[in-house]
């Protein structure tokens, strides 16, 4: 590891650089205004650790901690950048130990990363992957009736109230959907307690529109009512004008059932849930059928 790179939190200073790095390994691009809001004014205990080489920036690692509704508490690591002449050093380790350090109380570390992101937190930091995360998507393009598709290779259907989720409450969902610098996001409600949050997303190469179900709050074994729960949400993205609406649905649940009767259709991505428990007594942590997982979990939605 070069002995000439220093590490440090990030600092409101060091945010133009950090546009800088980030913009030019992405082709999302982020602003200024995001990283306020993500380290320097957010609802989570958050640390952004930062690698320099003399006074230029040459990498970041980000952790948020979160509660799960079980109560237990996790380090989510997000925005994870070495820039690539740095690449191989070591730094991406050491970031990652500097960053964990931060914290005593957490009872795991997780990531939703691309495929770089997951082999990096394996060999680095000995994080495991225990799932990869498909997008179903629904061409609105199609008729919209409900059809039949290949089934994945999870035939069994989980029944149960008591997945591992990350906790969302109105201060979260304010901080996290109303103050985002980045997206405009909305609300599809049933009632006031069923509601799904949408955004609409153009890709800036291909230019198609994507409506994205990002978060929904709804009885995860109520197939009929997370049916019409999803419905609305196609529907209200689809008057939108969007190409295709997306979602997360992770295989053998009823979230999977009711977006397939809708035509949603497994179209793989890169994202994958990498995780590494740092109390024992958790080991099923590591259960990948225990999750449910939405977009909004993930910075990148």
């Amino acid at each position: 590891m070069p002995e000439d790179v220093s590490y440090r939190s990030a600092r409101e200073s060091d945010i133009p650089q950090l546009v800088s790095l980030i913009n030019s390994q992405y082709i999302r691009k982020k602003t200024g205004e995001y990283f306020h809001w993500q380290y320097f004014n957010s609802c989570y205990a958050t640390v952004l650790m930062c690698a320099f080489k003399d006074d230029a920036l040459i990498g970041t690692f980000g952790l948020q901690k979160r509660l799960l509704r079980n109560r237990l508490t996790s380090g989510q690591a997000i925005d994870l950048l070495v820039a690539p002449e740095w690449r191989g050093k070591g730094i991406f380790g050491e970031l990652g130990r500097r960053a964990v350090e931060y914290f005593q109380d957490l009872d795991f570390l997780c990531v939703l990363p691309n495929e770089n992101g997951k082999i990096a937190a394996e060999r680095a930091l000995g994080w495991k992957t225990i799932g990869k995360i498909d997008s179903m998507c629904k061409n609105i393009s199609t008729a919209d009736v409900p059809h039949s598709v290949k089934q994945r290779e999870h035939p069994v259907v989980v029944d149960r109230n008591d997945f591992l989720q990350f906790m969302y409450n109105p201060t979260i969902r304010k901080w996290r959907f109303e103050e985002n610098p980045i997206y405009k996001y909305e609300y599809v409600r049933l009632d006031s307690v069923t509601f799904a949050v949408t955004k609409v997303f153009e890709d800036p190469v291909s230019h198609k529109r994507y409506g994205d179900i990002v978060d929904f709050e709804c009885p995860p074994d109520d197939r009929d009512r997370l049916t019409d729960l999803f419905g609305v949400a196609s529907k209200h993205l689809q008057q939108q004008h969007v190409d295709t609406v997306t979602t997360w649905a992770l295989p053998g649940t009823r979230s999977e059932q009711a977006v397939r009767s809708l035509g949603f259709i497994v179209s793989p991505q890169e994202r994958y849930f990498c995780v590494k428990i740092l109390n024992p007594r958790y080991e099923f942590l590591y259960n990948y059928s225990c999750w449910h997982l939405v977009q909004a979990d993930a910075e990148v939605y």
